[in-house]
């Protein structure tokens, strides 16, 4: 038997190799920006525990709700290691009812220092008789997370009162989780959830199409709208008892 041997050259072959790098390249976007969102939390909240503590006298009582929030800020980044893990093994059994309304205060309670820091309020108003919904828990918190980030970084040379305004209500067969801030607003609305655009000095972009990708494997929507007169709302809509496709942690 003769072996045909792969020609120097082949286009064909090129294409399949550049895909495997852009797929590789997303993945290993996807998988640091997942634990940045954790160890960013962390580094604030020990900023804040330092300058608590090197006072005149120590606030021990915001030095140790800071630690709180270290230790659940490291916990989450344990949960997202463990969480692509078993990604790896068996995919699309990371699935479970969950009531939105707490990952919604969950996510809230992370970014808390972050927002400290912007000098943002964070406003949560969650509607009554949520019902549950089956979702990835990881994946929807780092929607979450990663759109609250986005709404402080926006706000972050405004004059104005600086208050996200966060909003979860049932809206005939879905949820809607409405995060609207009162930033600069969107100067580029059709290319902001492609993968490596970002309008960030320093950024990846790959947030928000991360986070696409997420509300699509949900069978879910997420979009983006210019508030009138200031400010952005992004919108992410999760269908009640809907069947969806496995999670990934791609963006491809």
């Amino acid at each position: 038997m003769v072996k045909s041997k792969r020609r120097r050259g082949d286009p064909s072959a090129d294409v399949g190799r550049a895909r495997r790098v852009a797929n590789l390249a997303e993945l290993s976007a996807s998988i640091a920006h997942e634990v940045s969102n954790p160890l960013t939390a962390v580094l604030a909240s020990s900023n804040a525990c330092e300058r608590w503590l090197t006072e005149d006298p120590p606030n021990i009582e915001r030095a140790l709700t800071a630690v709180k929030r270290i230790t659940r800020a490291a916990n989450t980044a344990c949960e997202v290691v463990n969480h692509i893990r078993v990604l790896s093994r068996r995919p699309g059994e990371t699935r479970e009812p969950a009531a939105v309304g707490d990952l919604v205060a969950e996510a809230r309670d992370l970014m808390a220092e972050e927002a400290s820091r912007y000098f943002v309020r964070l406003d949560l108003d969650v509607g009554p008789d949520l019902p549950p919904v089956a979702v990835d828990r990881i994946q929807i918190r780092q929607v979450l997370i990663n759109l609250i980030r986005n709404g402080l970084e926006a706000m972050e040379f405004v004059a104005r009162d600086r208050t996200l305004k966060i909003a979860v209500e049932r809206c005939g067969d879905t949820l809607q989780i409405a995060i609207s801030d009162c930033g600069v607003g969107l100067e580029q609305p059709d290319k902001i959830f492609q993968p490596f655009f970002s309008t960030k000095f320093q950024g990846m972009g790959m947030g928000l199409a991360i986070c696409r990708t997420i509300a699509d494997a949900h069978a879910g929507r997420l979009f983006a709208k210019q508030n009138d007169p200031h400010g952005t709302t992004f919108v992410f809509v999760l269908p009640l008892g809907a069947s969806s496709t496995a999670p990934h942690v791609s963006a491809a």
